[in-house]
């Protein structure tokens, strides 16, 4: 986690969607480290991204770290095509180990970009397939290999400022802004 709050750079007061977050552990646990962030912890499963949860979340890192998280942390549903979230909005979006999961990912991509403040990021932490066609042996789900997660997000509309490796398990992190000609 520490070097994904690295990687993100978070400042006081920036709001946040997370995109697949279940119930924000990790998003929780970057609130703890910076003041006043508000998270949107947005996913499709009801049962896990709920205002209970994530007190739950809270509560459990506050007693941990002995200390009082100050942040705000909304619950959104959205769909398996839309987010749900609030129009132009967002500072950074976040999608943690959860792309490949997505029924509609282009369309999910495509809908990022109209929550997206003008100079916002996308950042896009996944674990890479090596060859094409590799599985997820944690879901299942088929992975993306580093070609084909940049070339959708070219294709979708979205400029790949850096994509590099986060550690040895072949997860890498893909920061991306609009495209300036969409902007």
């Amino acid at each position: 986690m520490q070097k994904s709050l690295q990687t993100f750079q978070f400042k006081e007061n920036e709001t946040i969607a997370s995109i697949g977050a279940s119930s924000g552990v990790w998003e929780i646990w970057f609130a703890s480290q910076v003041d006043n962030l508000t998270f949107y912890i947005q996913d499709i499963d009801e049962q896990n991204c709920n205002q209970e949860e994530i007190d739950y979340g809270v509560q459990y890192y506050e007693k941990l770290l002995k200390k009082t998280i100050v942040g705000t942390f909304i619950p959104v549903i959205g769909t398996e095509r839309t987010t749900n979230l609030p129009q132009n909005t967002f500072d950074k979006v976040l999608i943690i180990n959860s792309l490949h999961e997505f029924s509609h990912p282009k369309l999910i991509l495509q809908d990022i970009m109209r929550i997206l403040k003008r100079d916002a990021k996308l950042f896009i932490e996944e674990v890479m397939a090596v060859s094409v066609g590799e599985i997820h042996e944690g879901c299942g789900r088929r992975l993306f290999t580093k070609d084909e997660l940049s070339e959708l997000l070219t294709q979708v509309g979205y400029e790949v400022i850096e994509a590099f490796p986060k550690n040895g398990n072949n997860v890498y992190v893909f920061k991306c802004c609009l495209s300036k000609y969409l902007v």
